[in-house]
């Protein structure tokens, strides 16, 4: 895998905007997700949320962006921000699945120097208990 200065865990709602305003500003983008439908849509084009059009991800692609299954993409890249939902589970408690399958794997393929980002609702005291 190419090297990225970011690589976006998640590429929901909150995830493909952050890759979007990244890429604009210069960065190399590579979009990481566990969905391959959703990779499939991304490089050929097509977006799957309704506030970014199909224009704007072709606009990513010409930038540099590229979105991947291969958490090989995380062990190449300065910063990676994880981005995926954190629902609640019984309107109080956050449902953290997410957030520690990601943890894991980017634990897996991390590097030294890698700056690691949580853009979530989950309260930091979490994150904290994941990485312990």
């Amino acid at each position: 895998m190419p090297h990225s200065d970011l690589v976006v865990v998640g590429l929901g709602y909150v995830g493909l905007p952050l890759a979007q305003e990244s890429v604009r500003s210069g960065l190399r983008v590579t979009g990481f997700d566990v969905s391959q439908r959703i990779i499939d849509a991304l490089n050929s084009g097509t977006s799957h949320i309704d506030h970014l059009s199909d224009a704007a991800v072709n606009e990513m692609r010409t930038g540099g962006f590229s979105a991947t299954a291969d958490p090989s993409c995380l062990a190449e890249a300065d910063n990676i921000v994880i981005c995926v939902p954190t629902p609640l589970r019984d309107g109080t408690t956050p449902d953290l699945d997410a957030v520690e399958a990601s943890t894991r794997t980017i634990t897996s393929q991390l590097t030294s120097g890698s700056l690691v980002v949580l853009e979530s609702t989950t309260y930091p005291e979490q994150l904290t208990m994941l990485c312990d």
